[in-house]
């Protein structure tokens, strides 16, 4: 067996598979959390200080204060989700995020944890080599430029 090129075992690949596929579990439903609070935020809001346009300006400030609770938020959902370690995704995930965040237009923003949950467990899996981690970046890097160049 050549074990130049045998960076990683099977089993160790299949754990990596499990963690990026609960990863972007954590994802698709951070954004559930998200309208919950804006529901939330849009039943208990004040009407008397609504302006013109209703209460859009408030439910947009509470959309900005959902992405953040959704980012504390992620941290214990990923654990519940058996992604260990989970601090470390928690930790690299509003790196993907933000910049996700701010090229995309309102429906990529709100499937953003779609890619960057899995994008951070990959680049803080254990026993993973730099190449492999420097190759997921560079696809995010690509994906940035895209949504830079597709939103104008």
């Amino acid at each position: 067996m050549d074990t130049r090129n045998a960076s990683v075992s099977p089993a160790t690949e299949e754990r990596l598979a499990e963690r990026v596929v609960a990863a972007g579990l954590a994802g698709i439903i951070l954004p559930f959390v998200q309208f919950g609070w804006l529901l939330l935020a849009a039943a208990l809001s004040d009407d008397s200080r609504c302006g013109h346009f209703g209460c859009v300006g408030q439910l947009a400030g509470a959309w900005t204060v959902g992405n953040w609770a959704a980012v504390v938020l992620a941290w214990p959902l990923l654990h519940l989700l058996r992604v260990h370690p989970a601090w470390s995704v928690a930790v690299l995930a509003p790196f993907f995020l933000v910049p996700i965040w701010e090229l995309a237009d309102f429906p990529v923003r709100v499937v953003a944890g779609l890619f960057a949950y899995p994008l951070a467990a990959l680049v803080s899996a254990p026993r993973l080599s730099w190449r492999r981690r420097s190759l997921v970046l560079a696809l995010f890097l690509l994906l940035c430029t895209f949504l830079a160049l597709s939103s104008g």
